[in-house]
């Protein structure tokens, strides 16, 4: 039970940013210990080394200068002090035999055997090597050089001082790598908080919008570091997100009412045809009404599916090269008596070199829609312009009407799918026009934009640019 508890904590990230602070505070500090020993042993070495050749040096000259004799009644003299020294001084015959021995109390225990062996196998006239001692890994360090008159001077010396103050050393680093060890969980803690304090915010704002809360956002401080960033990128998704509800809302709200009112109608004729007793004529006007509306239905459905197919690019398109002036001739011979019936004047101002790589079926319905709010938001005597401008790598299409115009806040808005402005409520429509234009053209890898008011507060002006190189 200890250990399933205990799994979730360890696998924190705040558990593994403080074990991970700990850690490396704690082979840092190993590190530094490592080559402050490194560099305290070899200086000690250098200077134990540093001892024997300085007095190997003093007393081979004494020795050569005043003889082994003067050398015996020197020791004499200072046996006291050279007693309390660590020094090992022995003199060897041309035989090997021992001539001088001097010994510190207490004296080093070695193997006296191997030190001659040793002293056999070096026959420079300056030697140096190392013996370990019988008890404990201490080693004796031992230095010698070859007299003038054969003899041989041979000086050896305990390491076990040093070993001592290296271990004291080492027993030191354990007994402070204790605090070490402290000061870095206690750091770790510090910075795993400080550090995912933002996430923490980040997921109890999750919590809140999780139980329904939309308008919760992250608090955001003033510092500039990456969590900030993220922080902010995730109150801009929030308010995407908030929009995209409420704007999905808003949007069943009008697919309910757009609905409803064909729905009801094909209802009603069939509930009237079913009730009353009528001759065919009637029976016949019923059917044609109800096909009439459940055809406005999958025509809005259709529509929806299109749109959806356009900005998920699920559909290939069939392009191919057309002239825009030619589609756009295409659909205002259909156009044309609608916008004679409202006396509204048309203009073209269409170039001969218009084409671009498009799928002419689909353009024919973006242009369509075009034509269709300019006539439906026109007043009777207006005027409407149709444009294209050919460039080098693309063509612009303009549509501008003479109507009330649109708000700038509505600029951004009329692209939704379902959105009508408040002008358009008394026109039919789906409100699934623009958004159907905006979902092609940009499946075409071209642009839309919109100008309103265009002159004196009134007019709006569409503009789509297409591509010509698919």
């Amino acid at each position: 039970m200890f250990l399933k508890g205990l799994k979730p904590t360890l696998f924190r990230i705040s558990t593994k940013l403080t074990l991970a602070y700990s850690m490396v505070l704690i082979l840092s500090s190993t590190l530094i210990f490592s080559f402050l020993y490194f560099q305290i042993t070899h200086s000690l070495q250098a200077q134990e080394r540093s001892i024997l050749v300085s007095k190997t040096e003093e007393f081979a000259n004494r020795i050569e200068v005043n003889g082994l004799e003067d050398f015996k009644q020197y020791f004499e003299v200072l046996r006291t002090f050279d007693r309390d020294s660590s020094l090992i001084v022995t003199v060897y015959g041309e035989n090997g035999e021992i001539l001088f021995s001097h010994s510190p109390t207490p004296q080093p225990q070695f193997d006296q055997t191997l030190l001659v062996n040793e002293l056999n196998k070096h026959g420079e006239s300056t030697f140096e090597f190392s013996i370990p001692e019988r008890s404990g890994a201490e080693a004796v360090l031992v230095l010698g050089k070859i007299l003038k008159n054969g003899e041989r001077l041979v000086m050896a010396k305990s390491t076990e001082g040093m070993g001592k103050q290296l271990r004291y050393l080492q027993k030191l680093f354990w007994w402070a790598l204790l605090p070490v060890a402290l000061i870095g969980f206690l750091g770790g803690l510090f910075l795993s908080n400080s550090t995912l304090s933002p996430v923490r915010e980040l997921i109890n704002s999750m919590k809140k919008i999780e139980r329904g809360s939309l308008s919760t956002r992250v608090p955001v401080g003033g510092s500039e570091d990456e969590l900030e960033e993220l922080k902010l990128m995730f109150n801009k998704a929030l308010d995407k997100i908030e929009n995209l509800v409420n704007g999905l809302k808003e949007a069943f709200d009008h697919l309910a009412h757009d609905i409803r009112t064909p729905v009801t109608r094909l209802r009603g004729r069939a509930e009237i045809a079913l009730t009353s007793e009528g001759d065919l004529e009637s029976y016949r006007e019923a059917l044609q009404s109800c096909f009439e509306n459940s055809d406005k239905i999958l025509s809005f459905l259709q529509v929806l599916t299109d749109i959806t197919e356009a900005e998920n690019r699920s559909k290939k398109l069939k392009i191919e090269k057309k002239f825009i002036s030619e589609l756009v001739r295409e659909i205002m011979d259909l156009y044309e008596m609608a916008f004679e019936e409202k006396n509204i004047k048309v203009i073209q101002k269409l170039d001969t070199h218009d084409w671009a790589m498009v799928d002419p079926r689909l353009i024919s319905r973006v242009i369509a829609n075009l034509l269709d709010n300019a006539h439906k938001y026109t007043p009777p005597g207006g005027e409407v312009i149709i444009e294209t401008i050919n460039q080098t790598e693309s063509v612009i299409l303009k549509v501008v009407d003479s109507g009330p115009g649109i708000a700038a806040e509505e600029h951004g808005l009329i692209w939704q799918k379902l959105y009508r402005s408040d002008k358009s409520r008394s026109e039919y429509g789906m409100g699934l026009g623009l958004t159907f234009v905006k979902a092609v053209v940009e499946a075409h890898d071209g642009k839309v934009s919109i100008k309103s008011p265009v002159k004196d507060g009134r007019g709006t002006e569409m503009e789509i640019t297409l591509q010509k190189m698919a």
